[in-house]
């Protein structure tokens, strides 16, 4: 297609777009996913020291995607802090929990001859938080984890189901596009077969936002929220992002932060 062509845009459901991503969400560069990756390690950190002195915790991941982060969560490094009892995967897209399920059973096959302990129960569950279902484990996650997922809900659908999973006094990890990168864009991706730009349903928040209506549903911020701009020093072959962020730069793109449930639930 040639560069002075528009690409052609087709707007889809949030389910039908994460369907049809999932066969190359691992693969095709997203800058926001490779950010995700490189910053959510210190909030786990946070959430699990708060978590430290509990006994083995359960976590609900609202919004697992392929499981890159549930993945994570599998990890010896992690549980070395608080031992996890289970951990319940829950996304809209049946092609997402595929890969999920997938990429988690190869990950747990590498390591149990090298394991110490039993691994987490592990379960994964189809999941619409604008249409929910009882799926049984509601209000017993001490750990609600979900990145990249609330530009996709109104914010008030987002507190109500990361708040429903959660104990009272429960921990809640989020990050989310930035406001200035979803004023500018929004979730989405090349189709290779199609050669569309395909997008779903997008809400932009800004962080002031974010935390007004988490109060609301009894959530307050537990030290500070974290922010992240593209930077030159992000750009390149062999970089954080490549070449493909260099549009970015100078743009705040990501942010992030650690929540408790600690005023109750505001059903």
């Amino acid at each position: 297609m040639s560069s002075s062509t528009p690409r052609p845009v087709q707007s889809v459901s949030n389910t039908e777009l994460y369907n049809r991503w999932a066969k190359v969400y691992d693969t095709d560069g997203n800058i926001l996913q490779a950010i995700d990756d490189a910053l959510l390690p210190p909030l786990l950190d946070q959430a699990f020291q708060l978590l430290s002195s509990s006994s083995p915790i359960s976590i609900t991941e609202l919004g697992c995607g392929t499981g890159r982060n549930t993945a994570k969560l599998l990890l010896p490094s992690l549980t070395t802090i608080v031992p996890i009892k289970s951990i319940t995967a829950l996304d809209l897209s049946e092609g997402m929990l595929s890969v999920a399920k997938q990429r988690c059973e190869s990950l747990l096959a590498s390591t149990a001859s090298t394991a110490t302990s039993a691994p987490p129960t592990l379960n994964f569950h189809v999941f619409d938080a604008l249409s929910p279902s009882d799926l049984g484990v509601e209000g017993s996650a001490d750990l609600v984890l979900s990145t990249l997922v609330l530009e996709h809900l109104p914010i008030d659908t987002f507190f109500k189901a990361a708040s429903s999973f959660l104990k009272p006094n429960g921990v809640l990890v989020v990050t989310n596009m930035h406001a200035d990168m979803g004023r500018i864009s929004q979730a989405g991706f090349v189709d290779p077969e199609s050669g569309e730009k395909v997008r779903g349903t997008s809400f932009v928040y800004e962080i002031q936002e974010v935390l007004d209506e988490g109060r609301k549903w009894g959530f307050e911020v537990l030290g500070s929220v974290g922010e992240r701009e593209v930077g030159e020093k992000d750009i390149g072959e062999g970089k954080l992002l490549g070449p493909r962020g260099k549009k970015w730069v100078g743009v705040d793109v990501w942010f992030g932060l650690v929540m408790s449930l600690s005023g109750g639930r505001a059903f």
